[in-house]
């Protein structure tokens, strides 16, 4: 496929490249964008910007994929954690910046992208009918449930059991960017937020606009089985990955 026909996909709020670096293993174009220099390590084309600014994002051409990975002090359980424990005169809504204070919505409208996914924290509770995805359904040995806000239809991926690795707890910094493949010389909190090369394929698997993705392999067996969750969530349903929790 030519350069010029090859999906584009921008990759808002990128960090050092968690999602760019399973971006940059498809053929596809992809730009990595955030306000922090990463051009020494995104793995792809990067601009120096400022994500939530609407004039400046409305300058990219129309992508085919709009990815969308805003902050997540306002929603996490250890920013709540922490305003009960330090006592806190303000709500973790009122001292981080929210989707709203981030003009998420309003960049999605001025990219004008064929679709788009926003990711967050699965306590995000500013995220429209998310899908749900964790480490063990694509047998990695860590659970790390994100949800994911998606302009097309895509069936939750929910694995149970114990996994190896507790975020959270006592871990070991190297053994978590191995499960999440991610170097290992990033910060602890860009190891942390990185999300699982196996989440961007699933996700972009489903999406139209980036065609001949393919399944995650940890999931290849069970194609068939999320393809009838599929239908049946498209009749109204909530699909699950079988063997998947619930909240």
């Amino acid at each position: 496929m030519s350069t010029q026909n090859r999906p584009l996909i921008i990759d808002a709020y990128s960090g050092p490249g968690g999602v760019g670096l399973a971006l940059d293993s498809l053929d596809i174009r992809h730009v990595g964008v955030d306000i922090e220099d990463y051009n020494n390590t995104y793995p792809g084309d990067f601009v120096r910007a400022d994500a939530s600014h609407v004039a400046f994002m409305a300058r990219f051409p129309s992508p085919s994929l709009l990815w969308l990975s805003p902050r997540c002090q306002a929603y996490s359980k250890l920013s709540y954690a922490n305003a009960g424990r330090y006592d806190w005169d303000r709500t973790p809504k009122e001292k981080y910046p929210t989707f709203a204070d981030l003009n998420v919505r309003a960049v999605i409208d001025a990219v004008d992208p064929d679709h788009y996914i926003i990711e967050n924290v699965a306590t995000c509770d500013d995220l429209r009918e998310p899908t749900r995805l964790n480490g063990l359904a694509f047998g990695l040995p860590i659970k790390n449930q994100r949800h994911f806000e998606t302009s097309f239809p895509v069936p939750d991926a929910l694995g149970s059991g114990t996994p190896d690795i507790q975020i959270g707890s006592e871990y070991v910094r190297h053994e978590l960017a191995a499960a999440k493949n991610v170097p290992a010389e990033w910060s602890e909190s860009e190891i942390r937020s990185a999300i699982p090369r196996e989440f961007v394929r699933y996700l972009l698997y489903h999406c139209p606009s980036v065609p001949d993705v393919p399944l995650p392999k940890a999931l290849k067996s069970h194609q068939s089985r999320l393809t009838d969750q599929f239908a049946t969530a498209t009749d109204g349903g909530t699909p699950a990955f079988n063997g998947g929790e619930q909240p």
